[in-house]
């Protein structure tokens, strides 16, 4: 059985996985954090009134209208579980929220640039 020191030191390299995993999202975001929070913001809003197609549908329309790079948004999405409009709502929002702490305080914005 480890001994406290071994279960410290255990614990600190799950951690430095953890954190290191996060970061990794982090830096792999195709747009600033504040647009991808519009971009979540503005599929939640459309999809209380629309039904998701099972396409990237929305998500297209919003990248369109903002002069966003289609091809990273679309490829990240997908990356991280989301397929169509409502799989990019809820898996690959919970990917950002589980990788930048206080997400949720975001302000979101349609700036590429901040």
């Amino acid at each position: 059985m480890p001994d406290n020191n071994e279960k410290a030191r255990r614990k600190e390299l799950l951690n430095g996985i953890r954190d290191e995993a996060r970061r990794k999202v982090r830096d792999s975001l195709p747009v600033p954090l504040p647009v991808l929070k519009a971009l979540f913001d503005f599929l939640d809003g459309q999809l209380k009134s629309t039904e998701c197609d099972n396409t990237l549908r929305l998500v297209l329309d919003f990248v369109r209208q903002n002069g966003l790079p289609e091809g990273p948004v679309v490829d990240w999405l997908r990356d991280n579980g989301g397929y169509c409009d409502c799989e990019a709502l809820m898996n690959a929002e919970q990917v950002v929220e589980n990788a930048v702490p206080d997400y949720s305080d975001t302000e979101p914005s349609t700036n590429p640039l901040r």
